[in-house]
Parts: C-alpha cells; sequence; structure tokens
C-alpha cells in the first residue's frame, strides 16, 4: 500500500468507519462495536490494495461503503464461512445457533437445580487418560501372572465359580482358593491397596450430576401430586 493510501485510510476511511458501524452493523456473538471497527479496517485496507493494484481510482466514501456492506453481510477480515456456527455471517444468516454449555434445557426451568447441556453431553465413562494409564499398569501385572491366576482371573470375569476349575486345573479347592489370595495380594502391590474401592467408586461430577436430577425428579412427583 502506498503512503498515500496509507494517509486516505487513518484520515478519510477510520472516521467514516467508526461513525457507521454502531448504528449499521449488527453485533453477533461477543463481538463489539471496536472489534468491529478494527475488523473494517481491514478490509478496507485490502481493498485499497486490490484497487491500487489493479490501477482503480477511488474515493475514501467508496471504500467505506464497500467494507461497511462486508460487515453487514457477515464478512470479516478472516474470511466468509456460513456453515462454521461460531463464524458471525453463519449467526447473521440464522442457519445455526450458538448455546452455553452451561444453560439450561428447559427454558421453563430455572435455578441451580436445573439440568444444563453440558451435563447431558458429558460422558459417562473414565477420562481417556485414567483408563490408558491403569491398562499399562494392568498389562505389566498381568505379564507376570502365570496360568493359575489367568485362569482364576477369567473365570471371575465371566462370574464363574472357583469350584468349576478344579477339575479344569487338577487343583483342590483350597489350593484354587490359595491362588486366588496370591493373586489378590499381587493385584494390591502392583496397583495399590485402594484398587478395587478406585475401580467401583463413580466420579464425584458424576454423583452430583445424578443428585441434581433426582432432586429435579422429586420436584416434578411433588408437582404432579
Amino acid at each position: 500500500m502506498s503512503p498515500q493510501a496509507g494517509w486516505l485510510l487513518v484520515n478519510e476511511i477510520v472516521p467514516r468507519l467508526r461513525s457507521s458501524i454502531p448504528g449499521a452493523v449488527r453485533l453477533t456473538g461477543t463481538e463489539d462495536t471496536e472489534e468491529l471497527v478494527q475488523d473494517g479496517t481491514a478490509i478496507a485496507a485490502q481493498l485499497l490494495h486490490s484497487a491500487e493494484e489493479h490501477g482503480k481510482s477511488v474515493t475514501a466514501g467508496n471504500i467505506a461503503h464497500f467494507a461497511l456492506k462486508n460487515l453487514q453481510s457477515g464478512r470479516r477480515s478472516t474470511g466468509f464461512r456460513v456453515t462454521d456456527p461460531l463464524h458471525p455471517a453463519a449467526q447473521l444468516a440464522g442457519r445455526c445457533r450458538v448455546h452455553s454449555l452451561d444453560e439450561p434445557l428447559s427454558a421453563a426451568e430455572s435455578g441451580d437445580e436445573a439440568p444444563t447441556l453440558g451435563e447431558t453431553l458429558a460422558c459417562r465413562h473414565d477420562d481417556p487418560g485414567v483408563e490408558a494409564s491403569r491398562r499399562v499398569d494392568w498389562d505389566a501385572l498381568e505379564g507376570k501372572l502365570d496360568s493359575v491366576a489367568k485362569a482364576i482371573l477369567a473365570a471371575m470375569v465371566a462370574g464363574h465359580d472357583l469350584t468349576s476349575l478344579v477339575s479344569h486345573l487338577g487343583k483342590s479347592r483350597s489350593t484354587v482358593q490359595n491362588h486366588k489370595n496370591r493373586l489378590a495380594l499381587a493385584i494390591k502391590e502392583a496397583l495399590g491397596s485402594d484398587i478395587v474401592a478406585l475401580v467401583q467408586e463413580r466420579v464425584s461430577w458424576r454423583a452430583n450430576l445424578d443428585t441434581g436430577r433426582e432432586r429435579q425428579s422429586c420436584r416434578w412427583d411433588r408437582r404432579a401430586a
């Protein structure tokens, strides 16, 4: 951009944009007027640069007018995307709406007890990082187990009684029980003494969510009664 175009942008175009944008351009999302002025300035600079490259003569009013039209249509200096829910063009076209994850599911419900959109979308399983770390620890332990311990594990996972292993392993019931006790000690030594409680307990945020839902259900039951 030439010095003349730069002077025109700063002294003639930007003041026009600053006075026109507040009343002519609809704000979307978290946008504010000052941000739109900056976007409009960048668009105007692009228009000036393109005009100079093509040898066209333009006025400050022309550039300010087209920059304003671009802003009104939802175009920004970063592009024009009507398929992006967060882009102003998509929101102005009415093709999508952005909702907060803390927003209650029903507009008729309010207060801390109302379930939110984020709560319904929350994953019900453990964090992938936690699952991966447990798998690494378990694989290391499993590699040290003998065939009897692995058979006991398989039976317990399947829900079978250990007496079913007596004939299969050719060992007495007390011997199988001793192997089971040694397996329990090995698991606790490798994974911690509280491993059984850890794998069975529910994460605190899940318990809080279910408690809130139960409280909400009781409220509806009382209203229906």
